[in-house]
């Protein structure tokens, strides 16, 4: 993690840590991953391979919608399933992404493609009972249950 994403983790989690659980009344299933692989900033080769083996390993899941983080290499690793499934990939700012998801597609099952920096965010602020996917080609499938009680984690990987 860089120094800014260090930065923000450490002002922002006071304030996410004081939620503890998921906000009550927020339901559905989010499918989370970090981009597929990297070399400084752009997906590599590998990371572009992975990303193209990204809708067999969810062709099992419904999908209604998908957002990533403004970060091009997470936009292109949710590209190849948003093709595949007729979906536009929904850029939005990582902050508070959870709760938004959550509200607007209420028991549905949406995915989060982000990056080190704001998975740990996104795991506070919705009180997800793990520690997010760090590995290229982890998948974490979070069911998030409408009566405030604890999310469930079901781990799944992708790719060579």
């Amino acid at each position: 993690m860089n120094r800014r994403g260090f930065l923000l983790l450490a002002a922002g989690a006071p304030l996410l840590a004081a939620c503890g659980q998921t906000p009550r009344g927020l339901h559905g299933r989010l499918i989370i991953l970090r981009h597929a692989d990297r070399t400084f900033a752009p997906l590599n080769a590998k990371g572009r391979a992975r990303a193209a083996q990204l809708p067999e390993a969810l062709a099992d899941l419904p999908i209604d919608a998908i957002y990533t983080s403004q970060r091009q290499r997470n936009i292109d690793t949710a590209t190849p399933l948003a093709k595949a499934r007729g979906l536009p990939v929904q850029p939005i700012p990582p902050l508070g992404a959870g709760t938004r998801i959550l509200t607007e597609h209420p028991g549905q099952t949406v995915v989060w493609v982000g990056n080190q920096e704001n998975l740990g965010f996104l795991y506070l602020e919705l009180g997800i009972p793990a520690k997010p996917p760090v590995q290229f080609g982890e998948i974490h499938v979070v069911t998030i249950p409408g009566d405030g009680g604890p999310p469930t984690v079901e781990i799944r990987h992708y790719g060579d």
